[in-house]
């Protein structure tokens, strides 16, 4: 569980944490250091304060959804010890090569642990509350693009975004439909490969009965998680309010910067870039601030150097702070004891 002293690094990843310094030392030389630093020194520092408060409160909104689905699956944790399981996951895929993909599952079993409830639902909830915070990203996207469209110029770029957006969606609604569908398609699925696996072989006959076993409580738990469509409707909505904080975080950047921002910029630089974080490096280091200085470049009239100041920035004000609260919580998480009896999902 403790990454904090972790001594037993892979070489590949140690070899994506190399990437990622190599891709932010490429931007820094052809945007030029100097220029770089410069940039960096005539932020108004009272006014990035504001920008960081902002978007802090985006993580805590990722965070109140997890409690929402904390309380829906009767999982013990007070809002408080929820924060701190959410800040502790954002630490560990932050900092973990591929961290972004399948880091559930250990997420998953951090928090059966730490607030002795089955990993099978402690899974349901993380994997249910990552899809619902992830919506926000693609609807944003799309709501963009049908803007420039009816009142806008829509570039062929943004117009092909829009419909890999909506095609994601549309994909991921499906996969997000049968996990919590009480017919039990998946199931019924998994099981009949396991089924199908034990005719097959002519060992672990109780190893595959289990597995069995937790796939159907498994099934039984997302069905749960996703029985109330209010609950759903409601936390969804709520979710969107982490990417207006980021994009309001963005404009105080702007405004820090002594630059003149405009809303359409802000607002698909903060979902566009947000796809860069899935990069195999930690927490998409390199390739996000690339992605972003490419984009801000593509939609305002300034030098790399400014792009990427504004970059590393933003950065400051949602991943980095995310990472020294989220370090504060992993290493204190197990001697929390703050727990009580599970509440009720709407808060």
């Amino acid at each position: 569980m403790s990454i904090p002293g972790r001594t037993d690094w892979s070489w590949q990843e140690l070899g994506w944490y190399a990437v990622a310094i190599l891709l932010f030392a490429g931007l820094l030389y052809f945007a030029d250091i100097r220029e770089f630093l410069q940039a960096l020194g005539r932020v108004d520092r009272s006014t990035f304060a504001v920008a960081i408060a902002v978007g802090l409160s985006s993580l805590f909104v990722w965070a109140w959804v997890w409690h929402r689905f904390f309380g829906q699956l009767g999982i013990t944790a007070t809002a408080a010890k929820t924060v701190r399981l959410f800040f502790s996951g954002h630490f560990l895929n932050s900092v973990t090569p591929l961290g972004q993909f399948g880091g559930e599952p250990v997420m998953a079993y951090i928090i059966a642990d730490t607030t002795d409830t089955e990993y099978e639902g402690a899974l349901a909830a993380v994997v249910s509350s990552d899809m619902v915070n992830a919506v926000p990203f693609f609807t944003f996207t799309i709501g963009g693009v049908g803007y420039l469209y009816l009142f806008g110029s829509l570039q062929g770029f943004l117009f092909d975004v829009g419909w890999i957006a909506l095609l994601i969606l549309l994909v991921g609604g499906g996969i997000a439909y049968l996990l919590w569908s009480p017919d039990g398609t998946l199931g019924r699925a998994a099981v009949g490969l396991l089924r199908r696996i034990e005719r097959r072989v002519s060992w672990g006959e109780g190893v595959l009965q289990s597995l069995q076993d937790r796939v159907r409580r498994t099934e039984a738990l997302f069905e749960r998680a996703g029985r109330d469509r209010r609950f759903l409707l409601t936390t969804i909505l709520g979710s969107h309010l982490a990417i207006i904080a980021q994009i309001v975080s963005l404009y105080v950047v702007f405004v820090a910067m002594g630059l003149e921002p405009t809303f359409v910029p802000l607002y698909f630089i903060v979902n566009l870039s947000t796809i860069a974080t899935l990069s195999p490096t930690p927490g998409g280091s390199g390739t996000y601030e690339a992605a972003f200085s490419w984009l801000m470049t593509l939609f305002y009239s300034v030098d790399l150097a400014t792009a990427l100041t504004a970059a590393v920035l933003f950065r400051l004000t949602t991943y980095w702070p995310g990472l020294l609260v989220g370090f504060l919580t992993l290493v204190t998480l197990d001697r929390q004891g703050d727990t009580e009896p599970p509440q009720n999902a709407e808060l």
